[in-house]
């Protein structure tokens, strides 16, 4: 049977954050992008991002199967984020960072390394012909009983509103299924980097993660059908990119900033 090939113009790209945005707001989303407005540079972003990276190349060594000490791994590792990111930090924000995998060293000179066979693994996979799905997996890992741990480090200092969210893990455990149809379960995290490293864990049975495609299908459908795409205000217009474009945001932002308001 000869493979069917899709129109270019038919495939649309999806990933966890561009499915949320559209679910938030979607105009948002269109001014994201369809339009492609430029995009802003937030500090708590920068600063996740530099975590990340430091984290990234501290553990890279090790699946590559270094040696050394943790703490002279961790040190090169936090001296090369630096060099690339310094500009752009500020001296709190580097403070900060130290300060975060200083708590991670303690923990794992007390409690050993976790197996991680994994950092920063970048997916695209093509869910039915016309749905590419794409993104990264902070971090892989197998735990002492076998089973595949993917994991996600978040740098908010506000935890509550991940306990019930677990849309972005599904996604992860979805990919490691379809790379390994073997698997029955997938545990899944988000590890809180302000919270010492503490963890907010789902284990997800094949039967569970396989529902995702389907929503990721709805969502789909859903965006190459959309005509309208209104704005829905929210508390989080105020760290929306595009504010100064949305009437609708910079209302809501007005209203917060002089009436008080601070429902969600």
């Amino acid at each position: 049977m000869t493979e069917q090939i899709v129109p270019a113009s038919q495939l649309i790209k999806l990933s966890v954050s561009k499915t949320k945005t559209f679910l938030n707001c979607k105009k948002q989303y269109k001014f994201t992008y369809i339009d492609k407005f430029p995009r802003k540079t937030w500090d708590f972003h920068l600063f996740g991002t530099f975590c990340h990276r430091v984290l990234e190349i501290f553990h890279l060594a090790y699946v590559h199967g270094s040696t050394n000490p943790y703490n002279k791994e961790m040190s090169s590792a936090y001296k090369i984020a630096v060099s690339e990111y310094a500009d752009k930090m500020t001296s709190d924000a580097l403070q900060d960072c130290k300060n975060i995998i200083h708590n991670y060293l303690k923990k794992i000179y007390k409690n050993g390394l976790d197996k991680i066979i994994g950092v920063e693994k970048r997916f695209e996979l093509n869910i039915n012909g016309n749905i590419i799905l794409n993104g990264a997996i902070d971090r892989i890992q197998v735990d002492s009983d076998g089973v595949i741990h993917v994991a996600d480090y978040k740098s908010t200092k506000d935890k509550k509103y991940l306990v019930n969210d677990f849309f972005q893990l599904l996604t992860y455990a979805y990919i490691m299924i379809n790379e390994n149809p073997n698997l029955t379960k997938v545990r899944a995290s988000y590890i809180m980097l302000r919270h010492d490293f503490q963890y907010i864990t789902e284990e997800f049975e094949r039967e569970e993660i396989l529902k995702i495609k389907d929503k990721y299908i709805d969502y789909a459908s859903k965006i190459l059908n959309e005509n309208m795409f209104d704005a829905k205000p929210s508390p989080l217009c105020k760290f929306c990119d595009h504010l100064e474009r949305c009437e609708e945001g910079k209302r809501k932002v007005y209203k917060e900033n002089f009436f008080g308001e601070t429902s969600w």
